[in-house]
């Protein structure tokens, strides 16, 4: 049976929820761990695919992930790789992927892709929340998960 990691960081809960419908996208046994939670070492050589994904705010994603791929990045790379970012501003896609993550980790993933996001306002702080309405101009309407975009993710790791 295939055995897939998805491993994440999540700030406000949207990289969960998007984790979480992928896991009922893909087959075999599939481990969900929130590097914010997580009291242990993840043995990344027991699964054979292992998902990244992470969110993105003011160009950045979270600081335990992008340690835990540089960290990692010699196993990461023996097994089938995806990753995935929570973000509004996909036209910026590229340049996110290419300044949080490893150029050797990108180049041995299978698939990368941005899921959307979704403006959590009420979840925010009060500087996350000004920043966002001030990029944004009070339009959330670019703030959408494109449940398309995950099914095409999983379709891509098979």
């Amino acid at each position: 049976m295939i055995k897939t990691l998805i491993i994440y960081a999540t700030k406000y809960g949207c990289t969960a929820d998007c984790a979480s419908y992928l896991k009922t996208k893909l087959q075999g046994d599939v481990t969900l761990v929130d590097l914010n939670k997580a009291t242990e070492q993840v043995e990344l050589d027991k699964f054979d695919t292992i998902i990244i994904g992470g969110s993105i705010y003011v160009g950045k994603a979270s600081r335990k992930l992008r340690e835990f791929c540089e960290n990692n990045i010699e196993s990461l790379t023996k097994k089938k790789i995806g990753i995935f970012l929570c973000c509004a501003l996909t036209e910026q896609a590229n340049e996110f992927l290419s300044t949080n993550f490893p150029a050797k980790l990108l180049s041995s993933a299978k698939t990368t892709k941005i899921f959307g996001s979704e403006a959590r306002l009420d979840k925010m702080k009060f500087i996350d929340k000004t920043v966002v309405k001030a990029v944004t101009k009070g339009d959330f309407s670019k703030f959408k998960i494109s449940y398309d975009i995950i099914n095409e993710f999983a379709q891509e790791l098979k």
